[in-house]
């Protein structure tokens, strides 16, 4: 099911880039906060913006589970007629949101690794970590732990409208 879902969601390569791209932005830019948050250095106004991503996650988390099962009604119809159960169909959908956040994970990691190499090769002087390392990986990985498990809340709106979605969608048009 895991395969089906990342197939689905690479098949929908606008709705993918665009959700990706604002999840690896939400990552980064928690992360850099909690990292300033916890050096201390900036006072207490970095924790209000880091609960102000992380409502935005929320947000648009449960907008991207509404857009996928609310675009894809007739594909899910289709599934229902074929005899997929809506846990299976719940199971294609949760992995897709899971899969976009993953790879905004990834995307995070992969800037980070070589932002540190380039300064390091850059300075080509003995390693300087407070030069080269713009976010620790504590709070990255930490953020998105917290990120997929917002996630599922939007696993259970998702549920909620797939549940709504009658397999007679799929059979509508065929007569006209």
């Amino acid at each position: 099911m895991w395969r089906k879902a990342i197939l689905l969601s690479l098949r929908e390569k606008k709705v993918f880039t665009v959700f990706t791209l604002i999840y690896t932005i939400l990552i980064f830019l928690t992360s850099f906060f909690i990292d300033l948050g916890l050096e201390g250095s900036f006072g207490d106004m970095i924790w209000y913006f880091v609960f102000i991503f992380f409502g935005t996650s929320l947000f648009l988390s449960l907008l991207y589970a509404w857009v996928l099962v609310s675009r894809k009604r007739r594909v899910w119809a289709t599934f229902k007629c074929i005899g997929y159960t809506n846990k299976n169909i719940l199971s294609l959908v949760s992995g897709m949101i899971f899969f976009t956040t993953l790879v905004g994970f990834f995307i995070v990691i992969e800037v980070l690794f070589h932002y540190a190499a380039a300064i390091a090769y850059i300075n080509q002087t003995p390693i300087n970590f407070s030069l080269t390392i713009l976010v620790d990986l504590v709070p990255v990985v930490a953020t998105s732990a917290i990120f997929i498990g917002v996630q599922i809340i939007a696993f259970i709106l998702a549920y909620r409208k797939v549940l709504k979605v009658r397999p007679i969608i799929a059979l509508k048009k065929v007569g006209e």
